[in-house]
């Protein structure tokens, strides 16, 4: 019976329904919901903000949010993305009545996935897998990914 579930959520109806997916099937779990970006290149830094400004309020009001990347490594754009992952993140949990724990990583998705499972002892990961384009490649899984690099069970949808 899985406890925690970790739920990588990004900005498509795909990663909705791998949420969605999670609350039905592990209704009694506790379910984090981790959003990763791209490390910001050096020039960043000169558009950086407060970290504090990074998550909308009510997601993390009395809630134990991960801290976020520093913002020499978080744009203002990889802000506005994680926001409304999250919020969008949010907005399904109080459909299904349930509360989600909010994370976001920076780095590359598959690796801080697993790292994130790896050092909160996850049970099983949920994630979406998006087909493959001519700027995803096949080759370019964060699923399959995700799942080579963890012994974590990966449930891809």
């Amino acid at each position: 019976m899985e406890r925690h579930v970790l739920v990588a959520m990004d900005r498509t109806d795909a990663s909705d329904a791998a949420l969605e997916y999670a609350f039905e099937e592990y209704p009694a779990a506790r379910v984090s919901v981790v959003h990763v970006t791209v490390p910001a290149g050096p020039l960043a830094r000169f558009g950086g903000r407060d970290p504090c400004e990074y998550v909308v309020p009510e997601l993390t009001a009395d809630r134990n949010a991960e801290p976020l990347p520093t913002p020499d490594r978080f744009t203002r754009a990889q802000c506005r993305r994680a926001e409304g992952a999250l919020a969008r993140a949010h907005e399904l949990a109080e459909r299904y009545d349930r509360e989600i724990e909010p994370v976001v990583r920076s780095g590359r998705a598959a690796t801080e996935i697993a790292a994130y499972a790896d050092e909160r002892a996850v049970d099983r990961i949920v994630i979406a897998d998006h087909p493959a384009t001519t700027f995803r490649p096949i080759f370019r899984s964060v699923p399959d990914a995700v799942a080579n690099t963890t012994a974590t069970p990966v449930t891809s949808l």
